[in-house]
């Protein structure tokens, strides 16, 4: 005799005497919803009976883990005990940290440059800054205090990393990408030369990255929600949802100095695209925000930790007045170069200083830096004149440095595999040279093997050939490509909430147009990760009916003129829960 039917229902979660079609959609929905991480049949029957109503379980001298007898061990069994939901997350976790482990012990302790050698300059000498993102100075300091190295932050990237692409598999399946597409693109993610070797890097960039990808599986989540209709409902997933969203976007604030910008772009585009839930999507990414900026503004000050200096914080300023002058001299007045000559030689500011593609050579010497920060308001003023009468300089000055964010091909500012020419060339803060660095002993290339040394570099200079650099390396190619899969699947699907998809990426193109220093590949890494992740989404494009389309016409009022749900009762949210 089978197993009888549970309170709620049939076997499918449809009760035992609904519709024929009712059941069909419900057996659809259990389908769709576990794809191919499901076991088979007879491993998910009820508990204490197996698929012939014997006692389940093991046989007699034989372990829960393997069915056949003892020291034999049976994967399928193991995935029958887990509950269904939680098998897409643990397998893809499971895949992605094995290969970023991989990578991890190939370029041991971890990659670094110029700019994790400040950051351990700065942690370990008690000259704490917030030039650079206080957080995760906070993390490698105690990595340095704890282990005396590197190592363990790595170590911990890798983990967080696993951990945030499987978080947005289990969001795409939310949406109704089956698993084994979404489970494809994290396991690419975790395997391409050019987000792996990036996982191990020292830098604010990869931490800004995870929680960049945290915030975008939110997003997908609350964006399902409002296509099944289910925005009105605040239950508890509702609110673990906000609480992630909250905690992405609070790492966006902490993890990079600029990402207020993406924070302020998010909740005005999510406001807009996510009706039902504006007052509390709101919430969530505005308390990070005013938190952010307390911290930055108030905090840090408090405990010591030291503000840039105004030649550091408005170098892009300088950088803009000596495209211009380059371009334009005839633009300057007889004062406007006085001015400028009392800090560097003109030649310096058409030099490099006309160089529009980075800011920072412009700072170097012969530039008088310390009185350029105490005649601030003045450069400025001059850089106010030159936006208001010629604001096509600025423009172009800026996007020129920018061409990161836009541009199809260009400089990719690319590292190497090794951090030898670092480590051999670097000196700064009046060091001579790294051997002064305190823990530089622990910054040497150590592989854990030798042979995975070897693939990972071949791989990672492979990938940076001229062809191929700006195909894979460009994240502005990989958000292009994003914003079209979410453009022709809300076309196809007739809804525009997905365009909430595309919202992250366009605030972090926006945020790095508005100011960058130099056209780098990491500061587009995040939207390189979110793009990639982006492109399974295609499949619903493909799928005659998607599981929240049939639960959006479930959940809709008849219309008694027709008898069918009309088009605008799509929106309208369903009669349970309370209303925003």
């Amino acid at each position: 005799m089978s197993a009888p039917n549970s309170p709620g229902g049939g076997r499918f979660g449809a009760p035992a005497n609904a519709p024929a079609n009712a059941r069909a959609d419900a057996r659809a929905d259990a389908h769709l919803d576990t794809s191919a991480d499901t076991a088979p049949p007879d491993l998910v029957k009820a508990p204490g009976k197996a698929a012939g109503g014997t006692p389940a379980g093991p046989p007699p001298g034989a372990s829960a883990l393997s069915p056949a007898g003892p020291g034999r061990w049976s994967p399928s069994r193991l995935s029958a005990r887990l509950p269904a939901r939680w098998r897409l997350p643990l397998a893809v976790y499971a895949a992605c940290q094995l290969l970023l482990l991989g990578w991890w012990a190939a370029f041991y302790p971890g990659r670094i440059s110029g700019d994790t050698l400040t950051y351990i300059y700065e942690v370990s000498t008690s000259h704490w800054r917030s030039d650079h993102s206080v957080a995760y100075d906070a993390l490698l300091w105690i990595s340095l205090q704890v282990t005396g190295g590197i190592a363990a932050l790595t170590f911990v990237q890798t983990v967080c990393m696993a951990a945030a692409l499987a978080y947005v598999c289990v969001a795409l399946r939310d949406l109704g990408v089956r698993g084994r597409w979404s489970a494809a693109a994290a396991v690419v993610v975790a395997a391409a030369p050019m987000t792996a070797s990036f996982t191990v890097f020292v830098w604010k960039d990869v931490a800004y990255t995870i929680a960049t990808l945290v915030a975008f599986g939110a997003v997908v989540q609350l964006t399902a929600r409002r296509l099944r209709r289910e925005h009105a409902v605040r239950d508890r997933s509702f609110r673990r949802q906000l609480l992630t969203l909250a905690l992405g976007c609070l790492g966006i604030g902490l993890f990079r100095n600029n990402g207020f910008p993406v924070l302020i772009a998010a909740v005005v585009l999510l406001v807009l695209l996510l009706p039902g839930m504006r007052r509390w999507i709101a919430a969530a990414i505005g308390v990070p925000l005013v938190l952010t900026l307390a911290m930055n503004n108030f905090l840090y000050p408090a405990l010591g930790v030291q503000k840039p200096r105004p030649d550091e914080v408005y170098a892009f300023n300088y950088a803009d007045i000596g495209v211009a002058y380059a371009k334009r001299p005839d633009i300057f007045t007889a004062s406007d170069l006085r001015l400028m000559r009392g800090l560097a030689p003109l030649s310096h500011w058409s030099g490099p200083g006309g160089d529009c593609h980075v800011a920072d050579p412009i700072m170097h010497k012969p530039m008088n830096r310390i009185k350029a920060g105490k005649e601030n308001g003045q450069l400025l003023a001059l850089w106010g004149r030159i936006l208001e009468h010629h604001p096509t300089l600025i423009i172009d000055a800026r996007l020129c440095r920018a061409d990161i964010a836009w541009a199809f091909n260009g400089h990719t500012g690319k590292y190497a595999a090794s951090n030898h020419h670092v480590l051999r060339t670097w000196s700064s803060f009046g060091l001579d040279s790294v051997q002064q660095l305190p823990y530089h002993a622990s910054l040497s290339d150590a592989p854990l093997s030798y042979k995975l040394d070897h693939l990972a570099t071949r791989a990672y200079e492979w990938t940076q050939t001229p062809r191929k650099a700006p195909v894979l390396w460009r994240g502005v190619n990989w958000t292009y490509l994003g914003y079209l899969v979410v453009a022709l699947v809300a076309v196809r699907r007739r809804r525009y909430e997905l365009l909430a998809l595309a919202v992250l990426p366009a605030g972090l193109q926006v945020t790095v147009l508005a100011a960058n220093p130099s056209p780098l590949w990491r500061y587009m890494c995040a939207a390189l990760f979110v793009g990639m992740l982006t492109v399974p989404v295609l499949a619903l494009a493909g799928r005659r009916t998607l599981p929240w389309e049939r639960a959006a016409r479930s959940a809709a009022p008849p219309d008694t003129t027709t008898g069918s749900p009309t088009e605008g009762s799509q929106d309208t949210a369903p009669a349970t829960g309370r209303r925003t």
